[in-house]
């Protein structure tokens, strides 16, 4: 186990130098000047322009610009914004909002999807099963900013039931809404997901031989049939809350959510290659985790997974 875990943390080095290189590659290829854009487009002096330039390294190749940013990072300086305020300050403000966001989301869809999922498949063909299943595919079908309009017409403006925007200071009823949005796509496949491994591990053999020995349906069900079945949703569900990171960016664009999608989106407008190539080397770093995490829970849902 031990060796397991030192390989996989080993294996985060090339990933995250891989991502920001990758990133500040992409950054420096965006059309535009980052000073001029500093200016709303107005004539920059060329004296303070290269000035500029230079306090930024943007005077510098991407590459230089990127090994410049690996030196500062190994201290936690990630130099300052356009607008003269720390990078780490930005990041402080903006992370605790779409942590809170996202792990909202992702007790909604992991509390719902696993438990309409379990109904459906241990109900395969009954009205139920039809109905969860037509509702699952319309919230996949559905574009996330139309779900997001339409919550915010029915719950916010019509019924008058959560806030329609989100404050500065967002509480809990606050990110509710924002919350069900962002989830609701990863909670209808992990519906069809849970259906689907439900279903199909109810027509093993194993499951046969089991009620064969005498075991209660509910002993079958819980140890076998969906101890079995979660494992492929344990899997999903690691991956996405590492997405939900920097999938909020669509919902906080809706709800006016002070977080990291709102941020790295203005970032990516501005041209500040440093505060994008920070906050995306967090979110893998919180992806690496997260994986992590769910290779060692395989161990536990199932006793035959071992790790050399």
């Amino acid at each position: 186990m031990g060796r397991y875990l030192l390989r996989r943390i080993l294996q985060v080095i090339p990933v995250v130098l891989g991502t920001t290189l990758l990133i500040y590659a992409l950054v420096f290829a965006l059309p535009g000047d980052p000073v001029t854009a500093m200016f709303g487009g107005k004539p920059v002096n060329q004296a303070v322009a290269a000035q500029i330039r230079a306090e930024y390294n943007l005077d510098k190749p991407f590459i230089v610009q990127w090994l410049i940013f690996l030196k500062n990072s190994l201290t936690f300086d990630f130099g300052n914004t356009f607008a003269g305020q720390p990078v780490i300050d930005v990041v402080g403000r903006a992370f605790p909002v779409t942590i809170k966001l996202g792990l909202m989301a992702f007790v909604f869809e992991g509390i719902f999807g696993v438990i309409f999922g379990i109904i459906s498949g241990l109900n395969k063909g009954k009205w139920y099963d039809t109905v969860i299943l037509v509702l699952s595919l319309l919230l996949i079908s559905v574009p996330t900013f139309v779900t997001g309009f339409v919550m915010q017409y029915f719950f916010g403006v019509k019924w008058h039931i959560l806030p329609v925007t989100v404050s500065a200071n967002p509480g809990f009823l606050d990110l509710l809404m924002p919350a069900m949005v962002l989830g609701s796509v990863s909670m209808a496949s992990i519906i069809r997901l849970s259906r689907t491994e439900i279903t199909s591990n109810i027509a093993e053999d194993y499951v046969r031989t089991a009620r064969a020995k005498g075991m209660s349906n509910s002993s079958v069900t819980v140890r076998h049939i969906l101890r079995n079945s979660l494992i492929p949703v344990v899997t999903y569900l690691g991956a996405d809350l590492g997405a939900l990171m920097g999938g909020a960016m669509i919902s906080e664009r809706i709800f006016n959510i002070q977080g990291v999608g709102n941020t790295l989106y203005q970032a990516i407008l501005r041209g500040e290659g440093t505060l994008v190539v920070s906050i995306v080397t967090i979110m893998v770093l919180i992806f690496v985790v997260c994986s992590l995490f769910v290779d060692l829970l395989y161990a536990v849902l199932d006793p035959r997974i071992r790790y050399a």
